[in-house]
C-alpha cells in the first residue's frame, strides 16, 4: 500500500467513525442540535479538501454540498422564503412571480407536512423573475440564489456554529428523515406560519454521501486529503511551516 492510499483510507475512516458516534449521541434535550453541529463541522472540514485556499468558507461549503453530497433538491427554491421575499418586493415587475408563489402555497393543506420536493424548481422561478439587471437584487444582499435550499443549508450551518441555535421554530420529528415544512401558531401575530426543518438524519445522509464521493475523488485524482491541512506542535499555523 502506498503512502497516498494509506492516508486516504485513514483520513476518511476517521470521519466515518465520527459519524457513527454522532448517530448514537444522546444529550438530553440537545441531541439534535449537537448532531447538526457535528455534521456541519464535518462538511466544513471535508470542503477544504476539494477547494483551493482562495475560496471563502461559504464557497467551499456550498460547492462541496453541490458536487459531492448527492442532494438533487439543493437548487430548489424554498416557497415559504420566496413568498416572504415577495412581500418585501412590492414593485409591479414581480407581479407574475408573486401570483405564481401565492397560488402554489395556497394549495398546501392546513396541518399537513410538506416536503421540499414540492418546492418550485430554480428554472421555474427564474423564468418569472424580471430580466432587467436592476431587479437581480431587489432587496439588499438578497437575490434568487439566496432562496435556494443550498443557501438555506449554509444559513443553518452559520446559526448552529456561531450561535448554537437553529433558525426558525420548526418542531423536530424523529420519524421524518428528509427536509420538510409544517405549520405552527404564531402567538404574537395570531397567524400560522410554515416552518422549515432539516432533520439530523438528512444531514447524516449528506455527510455520508460526501465522505464516500470525496474519497473516490481523492483516489481517482491522486489527491492526499491531509495536505489540505497544516499539522504540527504550534497552534499558530505559520509556525508549523
Amino acid at each position: 500500500m502506498t503512502e497516498l492510499s494509506e492516508n486516504i483510507i485513514y483520513f476518511f475512516k476517521y470521519f466515518m467513525h465520527l459519524v457513527d458516534k454522532t448517530v448514537n449521541l444522546n444529550v438530553e434535550g440537545h441531541t439534535s442540535l449537537i448532531q447538526k453541529l457535528v455534521y456541519s463541522g464535518i462538511i466544513d472540514t471535508l470542503a477544504r479538501c476539494s477547494a483551493g485556499p482562495k475560496y471563502s468558507s461559504r464557497e467551499r461549503f456550498t460547492s462541496f454540498v453541490k458536487n459531492f453530497c448527492d442532494w438533487d433538491e439543493h437548487s430548489k427554491i424554498s416557497l415559504t422564503h420566496l413568498v416572504k421575499f415577495l412581500e418585501l418586493v412590492r414593485i409591479p415587475e414581480f407581479e407574475k412571480l408573486r401570483k405564481f408563489a401565492y397560488e402554489k402555497i395556497d394549495t398546501w393543506p392546513d396541518g399537513a407536512v410538506i416536503y421540499i420536493k414540492d418546492d418550485p424548481e430554480y428554472a421555474e422561478v427564474l423564468n418569472l423573475w424580471p430580466k432587467d439587471s436592476q431587479h437581480k437584487e431587489p432587496v439588499e444582499k438578497l437575490n434568487l440564489e439566496s432562496l435556494t435550499h443550498l443557501n438555506l443549508l449554509w444559513k443553518l450551518r452559520n446559526s448552529i456554529v456561531h450561535e448554537m441555535r437553529k433558525p426558525g421554530y420548526a418542531v423536530e420529528s424523529l420519524r421524518i428523515l428528509t427536509p420538510f415544512y409544517h405549520q405552527i401558531n404564531d402567538e404574537d401575530s395570531q397567524k400560522e406560519t410554515w416552518e422549515l426543518e432539516y432533520p439530523p438524519a438528512f444531514l447524516n445522509k449528506l455527510v455520508c454521501n460526501g465522505i464516500q464521493n470525496l474519497k473516490k475523488y481523492c483516489e481517482e485524482n491522486r489527491l492526499d486529503p491531509r495536505k489540505s491541512f497544516i499539522f504540527g506542535t504550534y497552534w499558530i499555523e505559520q509556525l508549523n511551516l
